[in-house]
């Protein structure tokens, strides 16, 4: 089972920014953790979370702070990559605390310190590091287990629809995704813990071992293990699936023909997940982990572009 975050902490409720607050996270993790940093570095890239990098000594750790609405998927993440480390698959598994939580309040987020995960962000640019990377997702999942899309697990995929009316092409494109996943039956797919967003930076190959580990599971949730493929897919575009899939099935996750069947309605979902996100930021003006708007707009194009130019050979 999970633990859960403590109360929220009203002596820490101004909104954290990277480079802010920097004296209430130390105190913080002096309070939970025993830990006295001797640095705290912002840590850019994140548009969901803030993370900080800790250091002590030769020591390291990810101080990572998330919105409120995101808890339920963060420490399911945390949960995650407790389980994989214990099989020898570094995650940037969380640090307790000397109450024995992984998660604390913190300015009205919910905080973790995870363990530092040596190596080198991939970028799926060569054929051997995407084999590396459908070999290490299929060994997580495998590691992670399944459930029974008939059973206690959900069967079916949701998106939000607050704000589809952003652009016009929004909600036909969303209405045509979900009947797609209908006619897909996703009670018929291998359903399980999945990471939920690997992009390809979330692989971490050292060099030193040779073992390549999967951080940032903060995302994660119970869908199709097919769904983290796709995701895969949608990063590093079409061109990359054979040398993927290939690694992903050789490990016994999936069966090609599974990944074929399931694969174009769960990229289609996959875009429109990133369609209706952006569009979530731009309707709200939401400009976390990023300095301009265009970045945005940028987001919500790139989503367009797919299903306008979308064809059948996926």
């Amino acid at each position: 089972m999970v633990d859960r975050p403590a109360s929220p902490d009203p002596t820490t409720d101004a909104e954290p920014t990277p480079g802010s607050n920097l004296p209430a996270l130390a105190r913080l993790l002096a309070e939970h953790w025993a830990l006295h940093a001797e640095d705290i570095t912002p840590l850019a890239g994140g548009m969901n979370s803030l993370t900080w990098e800790v250091r002590s000594g030769s020591d390291r750790w990810v101080a990572k702070a998330v919105p409120p609405e995101s808890k339920d998927g963060f420490v399911l993440g945390l949960d995650l990559a407790k389980r994989l480390e214990g099989t020898g698959i570094p995650a940037g598994a969380p640090v307790l605390t000397a109450g024995g939580l992984s998660a604390v309040p913190f300015a009205g987020r919910v905080m973790a310190l995870l363990r530092w995960v040596e190596g080198r962000a991939l970028t799926g640019e060569s054929g051997t590091e995407l084999e590396v990377m459908g070999t290490t997702l299929a060994r997580a999942h495998r590691a992670l287990g399944t459930h029974d899309s008939n059973g206690t697990a959900p069967a079916r995929l949701y998106l939000p629809s607050d704000h589809l009316d952003v652009r016009p092409w929004l909600r036909p494109v969303i209405t045509e995704v979900m009947a797609g996943l209908d006619d897909a039956d996703l009670r018929t797919l291998t359903w399980g813990p999945v990471h939920g967003d690997p992009a390809p930076e979330v692989f971490r190959l050292d060099p030193a071992s040779g073992v390549c580990g999967m951080i940032d599971w903060s995302g994660a949730g119970v869908w199709p293990r097919a769904y983290d493929l796709a995701a895969l897919v949608m990063y590093r575009g079409a061109y990359s699936m054979r040398p993927l899939i290939d690694a992903y099935v050789a490990e016994g996750a999936l069966t090609h023909d599974e990944v074929e069947r399931a694969l174009r309605p769960l990229l289609d979902f996959r875009w429109a997940g990133q369609a209706v996100y952006f569009a979530g930021r731009i309707a709200r003006g939401d400009l976390t982990g990023i300095d301009d708007p265009a970045v945005n707009e940028a987001g919500l194009e790139a989503a367009h572009r797919w299903f306008a130019d979308r064809d059948d050979s996926c």
